[in-house]
């Protein structure tokens, strides 16, 4: 059923010596017989290595019309025949109150080329057909009013009908064309995810197909890269992928992206002109985080682990592995929209080993847990200065400074930690316990955190 404003017809087959209306019997034919070479060298053009620019034009001399391929959005993939003119506004205005999008819903739902009658000085009637890959209609062919550039003899040698008919079928040959690309397109990016994986994955370092499958990918030995691995947690994680590794190839161009089950994997050269690649991949990752923010909201829990520089292949899987930890250690500490290094982790390292966060908090408290309970009677800052203390290597004096308070001030609350939970600085044990009770509070966000 056409779509109100618009016909759907298949053109009528006459009989034998019958007269069109617009040739006399032997014109007539000559038609007839310019349609069917037309169609045949059509199918042929399937069978070959052909690419919708080849069919656009073929169809534009043969019918000497405008040939245009839209995609379903509307975006110009071929041309022939219309210049630069916008075809879209000239069908939108053919259209009428009928409006554009119920004629290409009606050309998709029947599976059959259109008729847009064409409008008072507009010239003849523009044909829509769509151009179907299986059971998907992938954009839409058209044929519009005939070029002013064609030879006036070949102009008007197809009757209407015979350009909705050819149209339908050149149509039907980009459809293959385009299905075609698409198995293309698809084979070169699971060859491509896989040569990715089996990067990421190696385990066997000394393997030469390792520098191969870089190679093919566009790594540069020597040049220092950085693994990038940005996470996302939810029913929206799809999207956020899908804006991420958009983002990472707009911001670094030259970087390996590649998109996993529940991660975006991103290696990042170092700058052209010299530089570090942590930076670089530090800058990526902040500008992937913002996108996804910006278009998506921090709704969706996302976070990000830079590895370090590796500079060879070999060392992908190494600097993709330390990614990972960084992003897990990110994730772990409550940091949506973070990005964590490696480098940075220190003895979180150490402490994102252990499988049960409970466990760590309950040797913590154990440890500095009446200092918790002696900060919330009295408000003194027990574990930052303890926090301050050890960072500034157990010097009063800098730990003050960072404190805001006077030296004295820090000896003396050194000396009742020391009493109130029973330990001695001056001892290693003591010290290395109060220490990493201090950072796993730290990593935890509990209390005493450093800011």
């Amino acid at each position: 059923m056409a779509a109100p404003g618009s016909t759907a017809r298949t053109p009528p087959v006459p009989a034998a010596g019958a007269t069109g209306r617009r040739f006399g019997g032997s014109d007539e034919a000559a038609v007839l017989r310019r349609v069917v070479s037309m169609c045949g060298h059509l199918s042929a053009l399937a069978s070959q290595n052909t690419e919708l620019a080849d069919v656009v034009a073929f169809l534009a001399d043969g019918a000497a019309a405008g040939v245009v391929v839209l995609d379903r959005r509307l975006d110009v993939l071929a041309r022939a025949g219309v210049g630069d003119r916008d075809v879209v506004a000239v069908l939108r205005g053919q259209a009428g109150v009928t409006g554009l999008r119920t004629v290409l819903a009606a050309a998709a739902r029947n599976r059959r080329a259109l008729t847009v009658p064409g409008t008072a000085g507009a010239g003849s009637a523009t044909i829509v057909a769509p151009v179907s890959v299986g059971e998907d209609v992938s954009g839409y062919l058209m044929t519009t009013t005939p070029c002013p550039s064609m030879a006036p003899a070949t102009a008007g040698e197809l009757t209407e009908d015979m350009r909705l008919l050819v149209t339908e079928h050149a149509a039907m040959v980009c459809g293959v064309v385009l299905g075609r690309e698409l198995v293309v397109t698809a084979a070169a990016g699971r060859a491509r995810q896989e040569l990715v994986e089996g990067l990421l994955l190696a385990r066997d370092r000394d393997d030469p197909e390792i520098d191969r499958w870089a190679q093919h990918l566009g790594f540069e030995p020597g040049r220092g890269y950085c693994a990038v691995a940005i996470g996302a947690a939810g029913d929206r994680a799809p999207a956020v992928f899908g804006t991420v590794e958009a983002a990472a190839g707009r911001l670094v161009p030259e970087a390996i992206v590649a998109t996993r089950t529940d991660e975006v994997v991103a290696l990042v050269p170092a700058p052209p002109g010299g530089g570090s690649p942590v930076d670089a991949a530090r800058a990526l990752a902040a500008g992937c985080l913002a996108a996804t923010a910006g278009r998506i909201g921090m709704r969706t829990p996302v976070a990000a682990g830079v590895g370090n520089p590796c500079a060879s292949a070999a060392e992908i899987s190494r600097s993709y592995t330390e990614a990972r930890h960084a992003l897990l250690a990110g994730e772990r500490l409550g940091g949506t929209g973070s990005v964590t290094a490696f480098a940075d982790l220190g003895i979180h390292r150490l402490l994102l080993r252990v499988p049960d966060v409970a466990d760590l908090r309950g040797f913590a408290e154990e440890v500095v847990g009446t200092l918790i309970a002696e900060e919330r009677n009295g408000g003194t800052e027990y574990l930052a200065t303890l926090s301050a203390y050890f960072e500034h290597n157990n010097s009063p004096r800098r730990a003050a400074e960072k404190l805001h308070v006077h030296p004295n001030t820090v000896s003396y609350r050194i000396r009742r930690i020391e009493a109130i939970t029973g330990l001695s600085l001056d001892v290693h044990r003591d010290r290395l316990m109060a220490e990493v009770a201090v950072e796993i509070l730290d990593a935890l966000g509990g209390p005493g955190a450093r800011r």
